[in-house]
């Protein structure tokens, strides 16, 4: 698993626009009909995930710092250090996120986050 993995382009686009926080470019990199499933929340297409994404990615500046890549199966797990200007009164510090990505014909089509906690933190 320790392989260097080259990612899709539009997975490192996507990784610009978070970091960048530019709403356009992020949303631009998912189909018209994908989820986005964040801690157990669905947003299902794009006019779903603009929305989470302003609000939860874009306006309080989060960012996504890669880690640990994976590729399996034609899906992609990165496991990223996250941070931002967000409520951090109960993320752990720091906070590690997996990120698991599927993609069809240069769009990212499913997007999984949950907490990796093995890296991140205990918050007590």
């Amino acid at each position: 698993m320790s392989k260097q993995v080259k990612l899709p382009a539009v997975i490192e686009t996507f990784i610009k626009a978070s970091n960048d926080h530019d709403s356009k470019a992020y949303i631009a990199t998912f189909s018209e009909d994908a989820l986005v499933n964040d801690f157990a929340r669905n947003f299902w297409g794009k006019e779903k995930i603009r929305d989470w994404a302003d609000q939860e990615i874009i306006a309080p500046k989060v960012t996504f710092k890669a880690d640990e890549i994976i590729e399996h199966y034609g899906d992609f797990l990165i496991t990223a250090l996250t941070d931002g200007n967000y409520d951090k009164s109960k993320a752990p510090d720091p906070t590690y996120l997996d990120y698991f990505f599927t993609v069809k014909n240069d769009q990212i089509v499913k997007m999984i986050v949950i907490k990796n906690t093995e890296k991140s933190a205990k918050v007590i």
